[in-house]
């Protein structure tokens, strides 16, 4: 269940469009560095800006709930983080904004798992959904799934089945890479509870 919404956030967002992207996104300047990094599903924000810290390049942060939107902006803004851009928004509808964008790695991290079966095609690894969001990704370019939801890993495998993707990593209990991955808020508190992660590496 999403929190209410807070009523400063829009204009918060609107008042720093040098990193909320509050209209349609550009496909140059910014978008045409050498290395460019994609999160669907941004939270609040703690990955795509540790990331952003540790692999050079420049990101695209999306994110449907527009209070956590305001808070990821709010992270970006006071640790003075200048290689992220934040797009308020779902995937489906940001898509044709994207066309034309091709990005090195996309990560989909802790995406909500839409437990009920009925409810299968609303995950962001439904099979049309995954093969869209593959066709943003540059030769060799990979996407990066991590998940705590046993059924969203083995729904996941099936769907990349499905489209021939290349499968390149699978685990049922990763232990964390510091030298080539970072933490959301969602992977600090699962696995201070002990709970498992999933991960999944796929290229097209």
């Amino acid at each position: 269940m999403r929190a209410r919404h807070k009523k400063w956030v829009t204009p918060f967002l609107e008042e720093h469009p040098d990193i909320a992207l509050t209209k349609v996104i550009p496909t140059d300047g910014f978008f045409q560095s050498e290395k460019l990094y994609l999160e669907i599903g941004i939270g609040k924000g703690d990955f795509i800006l540790n990331m952003a810290a540790k692999r050079p390049g420049n990101y695209l942060g999306l994110e449907r709930d527009n209070n956590v939107t305001g808070i990821a902006v709010k992270k970006l803004l006071e640790e003075g983080t200048p290689n992220v851009k934040v797009r308020e928004g779902d995937f489906d509808d940001i898509a044709e904004e994207m066309k034309g964008l091709k990005f090195d790695i996309i990560f989909l991290n802790f995406s909500d798992p839409w437990p009920k079966k009925r409810h299968g095609k609303r995950r962001l690894t439904y099979a049309p959904r995954l093969e869209k969001i593959a066709s943003f990704l540059k030769e060799d370019g990979e996407i990066r799934i991590k998940t705590d939801n046993l059924g969203l890993y083995e729904f996941t495998l099936e769907q990349a089945e499905i489209l021939k993707l290349h499968k390149v990593f699978d685990t049922t209990d990763y232990q964390f890479d510091d030298s080539d991955d970072a933490m959301s808020e969602y992977e600090r508190n699962f696995r201070e509870k002990g709970q498992r992660i999933y991960r999944l590496v796929y290229k097209k």
